[in-house]
């Protein structure tokens, strides 16, 4: 299965060959066939679709459309009905968030959860003592705490704490409380957390909410340029467009739990189906109402002839 399958009926807006990874490389993270039922309720429908090595796959749609039960799915927090999650080939479906971890998969939430009392560094330090000893409970961290800085500071690789840190320009608030940073800070601890863990896939619910443009173009930038350095297969959920358009070499759009479109990121951003999803059924009319531009200007009646 190629790179970016959508479901049955789901419009592949790019064609399959320009979904495709240009340098042939394998698909990091596959979905295939994913149904997840609550119930008598259909949370996603036979999603399938791919992520590749080193590609940025934005996942988007409206509100209850499935993206972070997906995210749930990938990451093992929920296990589907059918279908089967595949990494590098390998199936992952029946596997725990524990054995994931342990593969390369790393998240980031949409909901921040910090740890009281912890600095910005000491976050970072736990994310790289997963990467390191996935097995650690947190009380091994904070008895191993001297141990584990130590190693870190003699790691001089792009993804230890102190490159991490100093990327991500959290430097400065290292050694303060995670807790009383402001939301752009703690996404990016966050994100950095994730990092740290040396993933092959990065998993992102909504890496920009609660951010200004400003800041959220920064996460953008330091996204793009982590995932060309490493080589990192990114799957993003995002509500925000025009971040998703930045980050994205490819987009998949949900409605009621089935893909509806997929493809470029402006193939898909400018599509009917995705104007219905966000718009509902009157999308198509109001398109066609704006093409035919302004109304034409009625003149009133003449001034002499509304004094005659």
């Amino acid at each position: 299965m190629s790179a970016g399958t959508s479901g049955q009926g789901a419009p592949d807006l790019a064609g399959s060959s320009a979904q495709a990874s240009a340098s042939g490389a394998p698909d990091t993270l596959a979905f295939s066939g994913i149904t997840v039922r609550f119930g008598g309720i259909v949370a996603l429908q036979d999603v399938s679709f791919n992520v590749a090595v080193g590609e940025s796959v934005g996942l988007i749609g409206p509100n209850g459309a499935g993206k972070t039960t997906l995210l749930d799915v990938a990451a093992g927090v929920r296990r589907p009905q059918a279908g089967e999650v595949r990494l590098y080939g390998r199936a992952i479906t029946r596997a725990s968030v524990v054995r994931r971890a342990r593969l390369g998969v790393a998240r980031t939430f949409q909901q921040l959860s910090l740890f009281d009392g912890m600095t910005v560094r000491e976050h970072v330090l736990l994310g790289y003592l997963a990467g390191r000893a996935p097995n650690m409970p947190l009380r091994g961290f904070l008895s191993r705490r001297s141990r584990v800085e130590r190693t870190a500071r003699a790691d001089d690789s792009p993804l230890s704490p102190g490159a991490l840190l100093s990327r991500l320009g959290l430097e400065r608030v290292a050694d303060e409380l995670a807790g009383e940073q402001s939301v752009g800070v703690v996404r990016m601890v966050d994100l950095a957390r994730a990092l740290a863990s040396r993933p092959r896939v990065l998993l992102l619910d909504e890496p920009v909410s609660g951010l200004s443009e400003h800041e959220a173009d920064d996460v953008g930038r330091v996204l793009l340029s982590l995932r060309a350095d490493h080589e990192l297969a990114v799957l993003v959920v995002e509500h925000n467009l025009a971040f998703a358009r930045l980050v994205s070499d490819r987009i998949v759009a949900l409605d009621f739990g089935e893909v509806i479109a997929s493809g470029a990121p402006g193939d898909v951003l400018s599509s009917d189906e995705l104007r219905r999803a966000y718009f509902g059924a009157d999308a198509q009319e109001e398109a066609v109402i704006a093409a035919l531009g302004p109304a034409p200007v009625v003149a009133g009646p003449d001034a002499s002839e509304a004094g005659g």
